[in-house]
């Protein structure tokens, strides 16, 4: 019998019951969290930046 005729059983195993979805979303983070990520992240999405608008400006001089 499958699961989808049964009572109370989720249709997807990967999904967590509502209940615990809940409970995860009741903490908070700090910002001091979100400032060290966002401080990890910035490096990098500078240097990707700086390679897009050198790329562009290449372009660009080149005529393409």
């Amino acid at each position: 019998m499958s699961r989808y005729t049964h009572v109370g059983l989720s249709a997807d195993p990967l999904q967590r019951p509502r209940a615990a979805a809940l409970a995860r979303n009741e903490r908070h983070i700090s910002s001091q969290t979100l400032l060290d990520g966002i401080r990890s992240v910035a490096p990098r999405l500078g240097l990707v930046l700086l390679i897009a608008a050198s790329l562009q400006v290449m372009m660009h001089l080149t005529g393409h």
